[in-house]
């Protein structure tokens, strides 16, 4: 019976593999794709960040706004009150702005300023012979700011009051 051998001649060693070229910027353009998401999300985050700051000053800005509005629709009210007879033989009323000056600081110098406003200045004058009209201005720093920005922004607030009588 004739022997068969189980020995294989040793071939010479195999190359790599050839990658084709279009495999080759497949495999690359893949991995362009690949990086980190962090940059990004931390740009969102300070952009985040920017317009809470944002708002909350806006915020601040606008109730200080009406809190010095307030002031001076109760000082304009206060100064309602420093009325005159009118001279002559028809009853009326007639405002001085010097009485409703004074009337109104009385009242500005018994409330507690607005937290944030410095430098509140009033001026009064008589509008007509039948009404006044009250203004203030004052500067405002805000609160998210007050160490770095003294007296940032100037706030002024106008209020009219008018004074009649009714006769019965």
């Amino acid at each position: 019976m004739p022997r068969t051998s189980l020995f294989v001649p040793p071939t010479p060693m195999s190359s790599p593999p050839r990658v084709r070229p279009e495999m080759a910027q497949k495999q690359h353009r893949v991995h362009a794709d690949e990086g980190s998401i962090t940059p990004l999300a931390i740009g969102f985050v300070v952009i985040a960040l920017l317009l809470t700051f944002l708002i909350a000053a806006l915020t601040d800005l606008h109730m200080t706004r009406r809190e010095l509005q307030s002031v001076a629709d109760s000082a304009g009210l206060a100064a309602s009150d420093s009325f005159e007879p009118a001279p002559g033989s028809e009853p009326g009323l007639v405002f001085s702005p010097p009485a409703a000056k004074r009337a109104a600081s009385r009242y500005i110098a018994a409330v507690p300023t607005p937290q944030g406003l410095h430098n509140v200045e009033l001026s009064a004058d008589a509008d007509g012979q039948h009404s006044v009209v009250i203004r203030l201005r004052a500067d405002y720093t805000p609160a998210l700011l007050s160490r770095f920005v003294p007296d940032l922004i100037e706030l002024q607030a106008t209020a009219y009051a008018r004074g009649s009588l009714r006769i019965s």
